[in-house]
């Protein structure tokens, strides 16, 4: 298998730097082991590699990713038991948004890296996870632009344009590095062709779409490798 091409690789490598200049640039408030996490993720940089040029067959590759599993769950005890929450329950009000961003950041940037082997074994070629997710609730961040919060065994916040989305459906949601708009952080992008498609299927789990549905996922990807 090419490995050094395989864009799940590529886009777990621009995670990497995306999460180390998150822990070196956010001001996260409360008690987390700053130096030892950034040496952590500095270090996940020669595993990226070995898998990078390992040149190994996918149903091999969980193997050699075993010790960058390893050092996300070291990072997860680095930053302290309830790190996401306590981080944005200690910031002040003037960092709300730059600590909201820094959290969502750090959470895509670590599951991109821990859940590396999955996508290589299922052939992704987008090189992040679209997953079946249900619209919790909706409300209006502007007249033309929606904020959801969204259900994919975790919640999520989506912002989206496409007005016709409501509470209770079940969408394709791809988990892409995190925007701001209108001062709120959307964690993924609703998948559509012509409007957003709508789903069955057990939330959180791979969504199947065709592949048109992705064209938006593969720009976005593209534009983060090139960033």
């Amino acid at each position: 298998m090419d490995t050094q091409n395989n864009i799940n690789i590529l886009v777990a490598e621009k995670s990497l730097e995306l999460l180390r200049r998150t822990l070196e640039n956010t001001r996260f408030e409360g008690v987390w082991k700053k130096k030892e996490s950034i040496q952590t993720t500095e270090s996940m940089k020669s595993d990226l590699m070995a898998i990078k040029f390992s040149y190994a067959e996918k149903e091999n590759i969980g193997e050699i990713v075993v010790p960058v599993k390893e050092k996300i769950t070291k990072l997860q005890s680095l930053l302290g038991e309830g790190w996401s929450s306590n981080f944005l329950s200690n910031a002040r009000k003037e960092n709300k948004i730059s600590t909201k961003m820094g959290v969502s950041r750090i959470i895509f940037s670590m599951n991109t890296l821990y859940f590396l082997d999955r996508r290589i074994k299922q052939n992704n070629q987008y090189g992040v996870d679209t997953l079946i997710g249900k619209i919790l609730s909706v409300s209006k961040a502007s007249e033309s632009l929606l904020i959801c919060n969204v259900d994919i065994k975790r919640a999520i916040t989506v912002l989206t344009n496409d007005m016709s989305i409501k509470e209770g459906d079940v969408v394709p949601v791809s988990i892409l590095p995190p925007k701001e708009f209108h001062g709120y952080v959307s964690e993924g992008m609703f998948c559509g062709i012509d409007g957003i498609l709508r789903l069955k299927g057990e939330i959180g789990s791979i969504a199947e779409i065709p592949t048109e549905g992705y064209k938006e996922t593969m720009n976005m990807i593209q534009d983060f490798l090139k960033h």
